[in-house]
């Protein structure tokens, strides 16, 4: 009994994995998400794990920050009651406008166009011109976020004050850097405080080169409105832990496997016939 509770018990470790991914968008219970994440740590690979987190919050940053931004500037438009009459003849309205844009310290350029041309421009938008410095073409303008107003679009993007750090994402037990540009050049996003934080995608990118030499595995991911370099790390000696834990339970779930199969294939021993008492 003893052996047939131990191939039972592996068999549904084994299974975990699978039966509470298929369980965890239904469930909220507390052991199910506790089984599913130890599961997850032991089976998965560390590195890709940690790809897939850097990836996930950096982009939930992302839109929070573009989320934020987007409601400020409806709310200036709406509380200021800018019109295209102002923004062409550039009345008092407008330059009130422009020093509440000033005074929004993540926002990098704000253009309002509608399709007879640009009604208002604030900014640098030099990089996201697919024609050069003009403002007749705008480059990748699907993914530049924006909304409408007086039928026309706003388009806006977020950018970091000069000088100042990037957003922090210090996660312990984290041993790649990374490193996320936004499509017009800046530096957004990075736990690597080294790097100086006026450093520019172009530039990094030709460095990127002999950083993959020197750190095989690095790689580049774009997202939405992102660039995301990442540098893996040197591992910690928990990940051995797991590694250990992850080849001994293959290594034991095929152990059990083929002394299973040895069991079901082998012939029932022949039994010796039964003792009788001579009849008198």
């Amino acid at each position: 009994m003893r052996i047939y509770f131990l191939i039972f018990l592996v068999f549904v470790t084994m299974g975990a994995r699978s039966i509470f991914a298929q369980t965890k968008g239904d469930s909220q219970e507390p052991f199910t998400d506790l089984v599913y994440s130890l599961s997850e740590v032991v089976f998965s690979n560390p590195f890709r794990k940690e790809e897939t987190e850097i990836r996930k919050r950096i982009l939930e940053a992302n839109a929070s920050e573009v989320r934020e931004l987007r409601i400020q500037l409806k709310n200036l438009l709406r509380s200021e009651s800018i019109t295209k009459t102002d923004a062409k003849e550039k009345t008092k309205k407008l330059d009130s406008f422009m020093t509440s844009l000033e005074s929004l310290p993540s926002l990098g350029g704000f253009l309002w166009k509608e399709d007879t041309g640009t009604v208002y421009q604030w900014g640098d938008w030099s990089d996201f011109y697919e024609d050069g410095f003009t403002k007749d073409k705008l480059r990748l303008e699907g993914q530049i976020p924006s909304f409408a107003y007086d039928r026309g679009t706003v388009y806006f993007f977020v950018k970091n004050p000069p000088g100042s750090l990037p957003a922090e994402f210090g996660f312990l037990g984290w041993e790649s850097h990374f490193y996320a540009f936004g499509d017009e050049g800046s530096l957004r996003y990075t736990n690597d405080f080294h790097l100086d934080p006026s450093e520019r995608l172009g530039d990094f990118r030709k460095a990127f080169d002999s950083i993959r030499k020197k750190f095989p595995g690095s790689q580049i991911i774009t997202a939405n409105d992102l660039t995301i370099f990442i540098v893996p790390g040197e591992p910690k000696p928990i990940y051995y832990v797991f590694l250990f834990l992850r080849l001994f339970l293959i290594g034991w779930t095929l152990l059990l496997s083929i002394y299973i199969i040895r069991m079901s294939l082998s012939h029932p021993k022949n039994h010796l016939p039964e003792h009788r008492v001579p009849l008198s």
